[in-house]
């Protein structure tokens, strides 16, 4: 059934077919993100690399095999970027959307003037760093929050593609959410915990 509202890529059989994979992949990364995880980055590691490259190359030049090249040159060095750092990865991404959501709230334009600061901007980029180093630090506990998360919000959306009310929709995500991480921090505690009882016991001090 067709969405009323959405494009016509989103419409009809293709909105069905992208709906369902939507809601299989936020299943999977609400319940198994922390071990899925770095698939997931290298996938958002090359996708902001092709990004970045095809900018630059569009900027550099008007010949669109030239961006293109740059982009996919962009997507390889992301992709392995992101997968050799996925903590560090991770945290910069969480930093990333905390920073834009404070650039956005503050009333950012993207529209800068030579010689002027851009208040907005400066107050992301020291929300970016202060976000960044509190979530590298904390990122084994919330490796399972982010990705449930991420699922809840995947899976409400492909819940509106498919029809559903938006309502609905929002608190299917919701709950797969909070489900999800509660059964993905209690799995990262258990495994901390046998991690801790296998650890070889520190031999005893010498005796004189």
């Amino acid at each position: 059934m067709a969405t009323p509202g959405l494009p016509p890529l989103l419409s009809g059989e293709a909105g069905v077919i992208i709906g369902v994979v939507l809601i299989i992949t936020g299943l999977a990364l609400a319940f198994w993100g922390h071990g899925i995880w770095s698939t997931i980055m290298s996938l958002i590691g090359a996708l902001l690399g092709a990004a970045v490259g095809f900018l630059f190359g569009a900027s550099l030049s008007a010949n669109i095999a030239v961006a293109l090249i740059l982009a996919l040159v962009g997507a390889i060095i992301g992709s392995i970027l992101f997968t050799k750092l996925v903590k560090v990865a991770l945290a910069f991404l969480v930093g990333l959307l905390a920073a834009a959501a404070v650039y956005g709230l503050l009333g950012g334009r993207a529209q800068f003037t030579p010689g002027q600061i851009d208040t907005p901007l400066i107050a992301a980029i020291l929300v970016l760093i202060v976000v960044f180093g509190i979530s590298y630090y904390f990122i084994d506990d919330i490796i399972g929050i982010i990705t449930a998360a991420i699922g809840g919000l995947l899976l409400a959306l492909g819940l509106f593609l498919l029809g559903v009310a938006t309502i609905t929709a929002a608190l299917a995500g919701l709950g797969v959410f909070a489900l999800g991480a509660f059964v993905q921090t209690s799995t990262i505690r258990r495994r901390k915990r046998a991690r801790a009882y296998a650890a070889p016991a520190s031999p005893p001090p010498p005796t004189s």
